[in-house]
């Protein structure tokens, strides 16, 4: 397969390659690193077969990005798979296997997107900052300190040349985009710009190191503008996690608008509710002349009901969406969300009908 040549590029609320319009539905293989990082230090051959299996089914259903984690701050001792294990020390053997998720990725003709932080513990996350600053999570985006040990990762993330293609981060066509965070949330930011000034500054940060690629913040597309809304339930565009996504556009080095698209979890219902969360995301992103970027989608249900589902929500997402998440049989499914392969079949039906 032709591996990734050109970067894709945005231009107003479209994307382009090479002068083309580009749009891509993909997949979250979040794990990806952290089974490559244990496949390499225990030789284990099962962890290698799935990492390598799970792009491999993205190839076969015609899906050509996935996005995938960038970072682990977890103690070595604790997890193999640890890049930052304390803050500025950035372990070779953990890098390595990022390395070889972008190379694995590139050699399948699959784009990556790269996400540099998370909000929640499972890999470290925020609540490891704020533990090394002996802070609260939500001092993250206010302390000096804590952001510019985000910043020093990012920098030397993409100033790294990547051991197995020989290509600098910054440089790599098959990197579509940076996300500056998973679901970045900061209930104390709430009628602040806290949350939103560290947004911009991440974003600021990463142009300035050379970064070639597209820029996104990773978010779950709260808002804190509810008149722009028609949804059952206010409490997502009501500020109360500190996210302003309508705000989002005004900050000149974002090219994609993050928004997940788990409707039962953020107390709206999955027809009409998820509908207009769709829409309203992709409204204001157009309207900020950005790109929108469902970057997770999923719902928990038997196959027939959640390819209904997924049916009616695909088609309004215009250019980038993501779902969470398409596994080989005998991959555990860790939360309800998952889409099996070959087995889930009408799902898969309408995951291939929309990546076309």
């Amino acid at each position: 397969m032709q591996t990734p040549a050109g970067f894709v590029t945005r231009s107003g609320n479209s994307l382009t390659l090479g002068g083309s319009p580009f749009r891509a539905r993909g997949a979250n293989v979040y794990y990806l690193q952290s089974d490559l990082a244990n496949a390499q230090q225990f030789g284990n051959a099962n962890l290698l077969q799935k990492a390598r299996e799970s792009l491999d089914v993205l190839v076969c259903l015609g899906m050509p990005v996935v996005r995938t984690w960038a970072f682990n701050e977890r103690a070595a001792s604790a997890d193999a798979a640890s890049i930052q294990p304390s803050p500025g020390v950035f372990r070779e053997e953990g890098l390595i296997a990022l390395d070889q998720s972008v190379a694995e990725a590139k050699a399948r003709g699959l784009r990556v997107i790269l996400t540099l932080a998370d909000n929640w513990s499972y890999y470290g996350g925020l609540p490891q900052y704020a533990a090394w600053a002996g802070k609260s999570h939500d001092d993250f985006f206010g302390d000096a300190q804590m952001k510019g040990w985000w910043k020093a990762y990012a920098a030397m993330l993409l100033a790294r040349v990547n051991t197995l293609t020989g290509v600098r981060y910054r440089d790599e066509p098959a990197i579509l985009a940076w996300e500056l965070g998973n679901e970045f949330r900061c209930s104390t930011c709430k009628g602040t710009p806290r949350m939103h000034d560290a947004i911009a500054e991440f974003a600021a940060h990463l142009r300035s190191l050379g970064a070639s690629q597209l820029i996104a913040d990773g978010g779950e597309g709260f808002d804190d503008h509810p008149g722009l809304w028609s949804l059952s339930n206010s409490y997502p565009v009501s500020g109360n996690d500190g996210a302003s996504f309508s705000t989002l556009a005004a900050i000149p080095q974002l090219d994609v608008l993050s928004y997940h698209v788990y409707p039962l979890s953020y107390g709206l219902n999955a027809d009409a509710d998820a509908l207009e969360w769709i829409d309203g995301h992709q409204r204001i992103a157009a309207d900020g002349s950005r790109v929108a970027c469902a970057g997770e989608y999923g719902f928990a249900a038997d196959d027939a009901t959640r390819a209904r589902k997924y049916d009616g929500w695909l088609p309004r997402i215009s250019s980038l969406g993501f779902v969470w998440q398409v596994l080989p049989e005998g991959v555990p499914d860790n939360d309800g969300f998952g889409v099996y392969y070959p087995s889930d079949g009408a799902t898969l039906d309408v995951l291939v009908r929309w990546a076309r």
